[in-house]
């Protein structure tokens, strides 16, 4: 990476490894000693939003447009990432001030928890984790536990208020550094008042031993409905920061201020409209990972049968421009033997570019003389695979083919077509690659020529290995769910 490609990645935020949702970056070179670069952001989602929606949503938020908390303090914070870790790289008493008033400092300091603390409020999942290995050693051996129980309920408390400075699509991690540290003077974690019933992330058994040491609580109440401005402050001091920024920037290029309502509403607006693309997306991944098990089923029931496995050469990769050079196929029996063998050079209208020929070994002078017409060879290909299921691999490129090779001869060819890439990948999916010549290394089957009879074979041997996987997992998961 050059020195402008460097500084560019520093000004846009992002490395070589960015995904696309990153902003894109276009770099136009002109006659002159400027370079003009363009930064875009991600597009707006494209689900319809209405106003309704946008309004319900605002108005949860309409504290913010009432409460405008002051600018906080490094030391003030909650918790932010790099005061945290500088302040325990120095052994800083400092780095336990966050776990006020959740957990006394005396637990906080115990060996045990250090490694867990390294995230904030946002391991304190793993705080909690730990706290109950102790409390159960404690409870083995008998000795008093009732301190380190009210520390894991501290712990658990603390995990929930951490998630709920969630904020239209800021998270967490992010949001504590604008919750004030000071806040929590007042607060008091009282069992008996709070209770465990708004606590989520309290189990089964922190709960039991609650009940046990403590008793049954007077009152059930979250941490939020009992001081509720720690999280709303946090939250209007996040808004109003990001205005000010926004307005800032938007009078440097001499364009109009925001109101607060105004920026909430653009930002609810966008924010459900990010949310309903992604569900748009959860719902469309359901229903293809539906068709895909209905479609390895049928697969693998068509092989409990005679099938075909098939291949056809062409003279490049686009159906709509190129050809089918040479259809072949074998009939195999559901115990995987091969019966009969079909194979056959097609006539191409256009010459063997020469790549092809490079790659297949299919010369000009071998279409010359050994071609037959496609209507010739496609008939000849149908009545070989008569009414049985066909196997390709990676079967949508040979459909597209195959497709338009039927309506230029004007023929029926409505086999089921089924897909060896898919059954390939349920049989191992943690391989990096899945194209036929990998695939067959993988199994130890002979590695496919790109000629299409070798490569049938190929894709057969694959098929049965496949087969025996996904059968003998089948079988495992069955005896495991008897057992």
């Amino acid at each position: 990476m050059g020195l402008f490609d460097k500084l560019i990645s520093r000004f846009i935020g992002r490395n070589e490894s960015s995904q696309s949702t990153q902003p894109e970056l276009e770099i136009k070179e002109e006659a002159s000693d400027y370079v003009t670069v363009t930064i875009t952001g991600p597009a707006a989602p494209s689900v319809e939003v209405s106003d309704t929606e946008v309004a319900e949503r605002v108005r949860e938020h309409a504290f913010v447009l009432t409460t405008d908390p002051p600018t906080l303090k490094t030391a003030d914070q909650w918790w932010n990432e790099d005061t945290h870790k500088r302040r325990r790289r120095d052994g800083s008493e400092k780095a336990y001030l966050w776990l006020l008033p959740f957990i006394p400092v005396e637990i906080a300091k115990l060996k045990q928890l250090q490694d867990a603390q390294e995230w904030g409020p946002h391991g304190a999942l793993g705080i909690a984790k730990e706290l109950r290995a102790l409390i159960r050693e404690r409870r083995k051996s008998k000795e008093p536990y009732q301190e380190l129980l009210h520390s894991l309920y501290g712990a658990c408390i603390a995990k929930d208020l951490s998630a709920s400075l969630e904020f239209e699509g800021t998270q967490p991690h992010h949001m504590a550094q604008f919750v004030d540290i000071n806040d929590f003077e007042q607060v008091k974690l009282d069992y008996m008042r709070i209770g465990y019933l708004c606590t989520k992330s309290l189990s089964k058994t922190d709960v039991k031993w609650l009940i046990e040491v403590f008793g049954e609580p007077a009152d059930h109440q979250s941490f939020d409905a009992l001081w509720p401005h720690i999280r709303q402050n946090a939250i209007a001091r996040y808004c109003w920061s990001q205005l000010r920024r926004s307005n800032e920037s938007a009078k440097s290029l001499g364009l109009p201020q925001k109101t607060m309502q105004g920026w909430l509403v653009e930002l609810a607006k966008q924010n459900i409209g990010y949310y309903k693309e992604w569900q748009e997306r959860v719902i469309a991944r359901e229903a293809y990972q539906a068709e895909l098990a209905t479609s390895l089923d049928a697969a693998w029931s068509a092989t409990h049968q005679p099938f075909i496995v098939a291949d056809i050469e062409t003279t490049g990769l686009n159906a709509e421009t190129d050809e089918v050079l040479e259809f072949a196929a074998v009939l195999v029996t559901p115990d995987g033997t091969i019966t009969r063998e079909f194979s056959t050079i097609v006539r191409a209208s256009i010459l063997v570019p020469a790549e092809i020929t490079r790659i297949t070994g299919i010369t000009q002078d071998a279409i010359d003389q050994e071609g037959r017409p496609l209507a010739d060879a496609m008939k000849a290909f149908a009545m070989f695979a008569g009414a049985h299921p066909v196997f390709f691999h990676n079967a949508p490129f040979d459909k597209k083919f195959i497709k338009k090779a039927i309506s230029l001869t004007k023929m029926n060819f409505d086999n089921p077509i089924h897909d060896t890439l898919p059954m390939a990948r349920q049989a191992w999916p943690s391989l990096s690659t899945y194209n036929l010549a990998s695939l067959a290394q993988h199994v130890a089957a002979p590695a496919p020529t790109h000629r299409a009879l070798a490569d049938a074979k190929a894709t057969l041997f694959v098929l049965l290995a496949a087969r025996r996987v996904v059968m003998s997992n089948s079988l495992e998961d069955s005896s495991n769910k008897i057992a």
